[in-house]
């Protein structure tokens, strides 16, 4: 079996236009770009498919200048970083931020409210559940950008401070000190929730 190539050496390929080589990258990390807009702009549907083609174009476009000089995955979410922070700018000026989930056309009902519950709890224990995520990511989406950045990057994609720190161009203890503040911001904000769970 052929030892799995790495992400260098794919932009190295890419470099020299090799589509496939892009083709694998894209499907290597798909997932966590398409996440880490998701988090940051709140929500999902055409912005956040735009904003993470995007991301993948400057990759294809960068692999000229790329060097290697930290991990892949944290040269990669500066990029995501940057253009998320640049649009989400872009987007307040514009102020046409839209919160709401995605509607039914015909019956009005929200697509979300109707989901199928994936582990099987109860329509009231789903509910109460989507409640609970819904409270999340409004308390996280209400975030200053670079600790609602910082939460996702830990919390969600498992990113040790040092590697946030350089993905925010941030010390450690500037990181750390973000995190804190992000933390007891959503405790205050959650805390009708947290007391009613115990």
């Amino acid at each position: 079996m052929v030892a799995e190539v790495s992400d260098e050496e794919l932009m190295g390929q890419i470099r020299n236009g090799d589509e496939e080589a892009f083709r694998i990258l894209i499907e290597r990390h798909q997932d966590r770009v398409y996440g880490t807009v998701a988090r940051m702009v709140g929500g999902s549907g055409p912005e956040v498919e735009e904003i993470a083609q995007d991301v993948f174009l400057r990759v294809w476009k960068a692999a000229a200048t790329y060097r290697a000089e930290a991990k892949f995955t944290t040269w990669l979410m500066t990029v995501v970083r940057n253009l998320v922070f640049t649009r989400t700018a872009q987007r307040a000026r514009r102020k046409d931020i839209d919160g709401s989930d995605p509607v039914d056309e015909e019956t009005g009902e929200s697509i979300m409210a109707r989901a199928p519950d994936p582990a099987g709890r109860t329509p009231g224990e789903a509910l109460s559940f989507r409640e609970l995520e819904r409270a999340v990511e409004e308390a996280c989406a209400e975030l200053p950008e670079n600790q609602r950045l910082v939460v996702h990057l830990r919390q969600y994609e498992g990113m040790e401070f040092e590697e946030i720190g350089k993905i925010t161009g941030m010390s450690l203890a500037a990181v750390k000190s973000l995190m804190f503040r992000a933390r007891e911001t959503l405790k205050k904000k959650l805390s009708g929730y947290l007391g009613a769970s115990k």
